[in-house]
């Protein structure tokens, strides 16, 4: 299918547990995620070039965690309801891409950023959001996966979050 996926995925402390056989979740779910990556029909679309209907997948990646917050303006960076997308000059600058390259790079660039801090997803869903309305809407469907492994602690924070995503 003709598909953009942003993948959401936990950057908690509580994934520093053991996952399965692999001694660290966090790191577990990256060589996962770098796995399923390679086996995904995309499109060859480096980032920032336009979409085309070539009925092939393009994803971007999003790391969630964060601490509780002080007040209600957002912030960015491993601190309060936080997320990382990769930074310009790295993989797909936080972008949507079919390149398996550039999309291996973000998944090296978050495994070296793991931000350990408690599970916050709303900056994530808001950065999820901003990648979904920085690609035209053109035809492509669009999907949003979350991967946790644990309760949301700012779930009472999220309605904001989903109209902005409903509205993509």
């Amino acid at each position: 299918p003709t598909l953009d996926i942003v993948v959401l995925f936990d950057g908690s402390g509580s994934m520093s547990k053991t996952f399965g056989r692999h001694p660290h979740g966090f790191f577990a779910q990256v060589e996962m995620l770098k796995t399923w990556v390679q086996g995904l029909p995309l499109s060859g679309q480096a980032a920032g070039q336009p979409s085309n209907a070539n009925r092939k997948t393009r994803v971007a990646f999003v790391q969630f965690s964060g601490v509780p917050q002080d007040s209600g303006s957002p912030v960015t960076g491993p601190i309060p309801g936080s997320a990382l997308k990769t930074p310009s000059g790295t993989g797909t600058a936080g972008r949507l891409s079919g390149d398996v390259g550039e999309l291996l790079a973000d998944l090296s660039w978050h495994e070296a950023n793991y931000m350990a801090q408690g599970t916050y997803i709303r900056a994530g869903l808001d950065m999820a959001a901003g990648i979904f309305q920085d690609s035209p809407l053109d035809g492509r469907r669009r999907a949003l996966f979350i991967i946790t492994d644990g309760a949301i602690q700012d779930k009472n924070l999220l309605a904001s979050a989903q109209s902005k995503l409903s509205s993509q």
